[in-house]
């Protein structure tokens, strides 16, 4: 009789099992189809956005997305049970560094050291890019998937290297024509229609008057170096680098393949199609003149013959005659491609006597880059400065005559460890260790795996490749749609753009077949090329700023993610096929309640995102811009002044608003006191949020120097000078803040202090004259007026 119970109390449970479960079978293939959507228009949509741009928000709109695909995806176990969730080492590793990023921030908000806009927003970032690696991992884990992303990864690679091209052979003489003109009319008439039309080039404000803008002309109509739709050059470079060895990679796979019976035209095209890829990739990454990058890129290949001699040496102890041979090969090879892409650089005027004299002042720069960085690591070892913030706290460790006020280390590893602290540094640590040992004790030849993969044609194209595709197509909606082809590039050629992306998707996807897992991957140098570009970018972040951004950071994880998937399920390759196929049993699921309890903590954590840095970040800005043009119409101040302070209530930890709204009250406070003294009660309210930022005290003090002048109140020298000497506490090696402090304390009556600014601003100006830093040069009438006051306290001394 107990034997009866059980098994009738079994039935109805099986029964349910086998019956709810199958029906909510579409419901989990929408759901992966919408996650691999968006996650192949997130990871395109990286590279057409500035990277530099994160801490101002720009890119949050690609965190929300990826918040959504984790919602998307931790939905997707409650409606297929087999399904489970298992962190490895290396996700772990991964967090580590993420798990840093946010303490750091914490910690910062609650002792109230830094800007905290900044700081929120990069924490988030930091919090979507580890999401994305663990999805990555487990969204693309099959051959197909991976297959469609590596070609759609080259593919962006090769346009956006197209487009660095012609931006050197044709863009820059034109915009230098148009920027000469426009800079005319602005000098001659001053108009808000002129300086509309500047900073519609993209010409930042801060560079229409001042020292900065020498320096923003001679980098203007003196560069050629291809940006791609990135700010730097070096940044381009990084991802250059990384695209060049996955497409020579290939190349050399399609060189050595062996043939099929059957093969269409455009199989025995592959080779040369690869090839031109290769070879306009390489191009470009020579225009830019990134030396960091040549040395990334010649480590790289130097580590891609190393991996492919141990795969050899492995399968091939019994003949140590062959393995030889193959050193020989692999190594003649490794030479003359190095000798070729010197050639190749010296011919196309990337590799000139520039780029050889300007190397050892470079690595000088670096030095003293890390130097100071070295120092702000000693005062914030533990928790760090907090993301987006080093800038500020490097400032105050800045060495005399040193280049420029850099915002990070131009050293991945230094950088983790002065932003995020020591956690942070100890994740990053941990996932080199694993990356490393990965690859050099478990080479692709021992990967067990029985996915098989025949080669693709355009008409293919499984549900799930079709739903990455897709997204891929909707980042180019997103280009046209916030217009980034900045200098008035016309539509025709953002179509070009979108159209030459997709032809030569289907060019070099058709008849693919990148193994890059698998048994079928042991005579593949793609697997080992994941391995190879991983260590070019990480020598290139050695000697560069970009781990800190977005769409590097995201390359960076993303060679890691490629080269080791996780394989939730052994069964269904695809979507499409869940239906039909046979699932082997799979271990216990886990509660329904657990499943609801992930979900739940997605989206408590979007939430938070949502409130605390999405939101007010979107709203402040586009308020901000409406108050910016509202000014340049030439429209009534008041209603700029009503959009800035309705964005300094949304967004009540950001400093710009109030800015903003401190310069109206300026300008206006030449004839008011009381507007002059509500521009400093702003001024300090924008100094609250930035409270390590020495020009906002340096701009303070200069009003109230300035307003000293006229009103000749004792109050306001006493307060500029106590504004002035917080700047130079924070940035005790400009010889600017020192200039002007020295002429405070001299109409203060402060003599032997006055002389020893003035003494201190012209040492540090001579310094900044040998370096030939020329935006740091101190003007003719200010190094008289230095020599006057150490020339007059001499005289009263003796």
């Amino acid at each position: 009789m107990s034997k009866q119970r059980k098994n009738k109390s079994r039935q109805p449970t099986q029964a349910e099992t086998h019956s709810v479960a199958p029906s909510l079978h579409w419901l989990t293939g929408l759901l992966q189809g919408t996650q691999l959507f968006l996650a192949g228009f997130l990871i395109l949509s990286r590279y057409f956005l500035p990277a530099e741009s994160a801490p101002e928000g720009d890119t949050l709109t690609l965190a929300f997305g990826w918040f959504m695909v984790t919602i998307l995806y931790a939905a997707s176990f409650l409606t297929d049970r087999t399904r489970s969730f298992r962190m490895d080492l290396l996700d772990c590793a991964v967090w580590l560094l993420v798990a840093g990023q946010v303490l750091s921030t914490l910690v910062m908000i609650w002792f109230g050291e830094g800007q905290q806009r900044d700081a929120l927003n990069m924490m988030w970032e930091w919090i979507a890019l580890g999401c994305s690696f663990s999805l990555m991992r487990r969204l693309f884990a099959t051959s197909d998937l991976r297959q469609t992303l590596i070609v759609g990864f080259i593919t962006t690679v090769v346009v956006l290297s197209v487009y660095g091209i012609w931006q050197h052979h044709w863009m820059y003489d034109r915009l230098s024509q148009e920027y000469q003109k426009a800079r005319q009319e602005y000098d001659a008439t001053h108009s808000p229609e002129a300086r509309q039309k500047l900073l519609s080039m993209g010409v930042p404000s801060d560079t229409l008057e001042g020292s900065t803008r020498e320096l923003f002309e001679r980098r203007l109509l003196d560069s050629s170096e291809p940006l791609g739709l990135f700010a730097l050059a070096n940044t381009f470079a990084g991802l250059l680098v990384v695209g060049f060895l996955l497409s020579f990679a290939v190349t050399v796979d399609c060189f050595f393949e062996k043939p099929a019976s059957s093969g269409s035209p455009w199989n025995r095209l592959k080779p040369a199609i690869y090839l031109l890829a290769t070879m306009l990739i390489g191009y470009c990454l020579i225009l830019t003149k990134s030396r960091t990058a040549w040395v990334g890129l010649i480590g790289g290949l130097f580590t891609l013959g190393l991996l492919k001699l141990l795969q050899s040496r492995r399968s091939t102890t019994a003949d140590p005659l062959l393995w030889k041979k193959r050193v020989l090969k692999w190594g003649g090879l490794a030479v003359i491609l190095c000798c070729g892409f010197i050639l190749l650089a010296t011919f196309s005027g990337g590799f000139d006597r520039a780029v050889l004299t300007e190397a050892p002042k470079s690595l000088q720069y670096r030095l003293e880059y890390w130097t100071a960085t070295w120092d702000v690591i000693k005062e914030n070892p533990v928790w760090g400065t907090g993301p987006g913030n080093f800038r500020s706290h490097y400032l105050k460790f800045k060495l005399p005559g040193s280049s420029e006020e850099i915002a990070d280390p131009h050293n991945f590893m230094l950088d983790i460890w002065a932003n995020a602290g020591l956690m942070a540094f100890a994740g990053l640590l941990l996932i080199l260790c694993l990356a490393c040992y990965r690859w050099l004790m478990n080479l692709p030849s021992t990967a067990v795996s029985s996915e098989q993969q025949s080669p693709l044609s355009a008409s293919d194209f499984s549900p799930s490749q079709l739903a990455l595709l897709s997204g891929f197509g909707l980042s180019f909606a997103l280009l046209w749609g916030i217009q980034l082809f900045v200098f008035s590039i016309d539509e025709s050629i953002l179509w070009l753009f979108c159209l030459g992306w997709l032809a030569l998707f289907f060019m070099l996807n058709t008849g693919a077949n990148l193994r890059v897992t698998g048994e079928n991957a042991t005579a593949s140098l793609l697997p080992l090329a994941l391995g190879a570009a991983f260590i070019a970018l990480c020598i290139h972040l050695s000697g560069a700023g970009g781990i800190a951004m977005p769409a590097i950071t995201q390359t960076w994880l993303l060679l890691l993610a490629l080269a080791f998937p996780v394989s939730e399920k052994p069964a269904s390759p695809d979507v499409s096929s869940v239906d039909q196929t046979q699932r082997s049993p799979a271990p216990a699921a886990a509660p329904v309640h657990l499943r609801a309890l992930s979900l739940t903590v997605c989206l408590i954590l979007t939430f938070f995102f949502i409130l605390s840095s999405f939101a007010p970040t979107i709203q402040r800005k586009s308020l901000v811009l409406q108050a910016e043009q509202s000014l340049m119409r030439g429209s009534s101040v008041r209603n700029a002044q009503r959009y800035f302070s309705q964005a300094s209530q949304v967004d009540p930890v950001s400093p710009v608003p109030w800015q903003a709204l401190a310069e109206i009250e300026f300008r206006e406070g030449e004839q008011n006191r009381s507007a002059f003294e509500r521009g400093v009660e702003l001024k300090k309210a924008a100094i609250q949020r930035d409270p390590l930022n020495p020009r906002q005290y340096f701009d303070l003090g200069r009003q109230l120097k300035q307003q000293y002048e006229v009103s000749h109140q004792q109050d306001d020298l006493t307060a500029a000078l106590e504004h002035f000497q917080r700047a130079v506490a924070g940035y005790p090696n400009n010889s600017l803040y020192r200039a002007d402090f020295a002429e405070a304390l001299s109409e203060a009556g402060k003599p032997a202090e006055s002389r020893h600014q003035a003494q201190r601003a012209m040492e540090l100006d001579e310094a900044n004259r040998r370096g030939q830093h020329v935006d740091k040069y101190l003007n003719e009438e200010t190094v008289s007026r230095m020599k006057e006051i150490i020339n007059a306290t001499q005289s009263n001394q003796n």
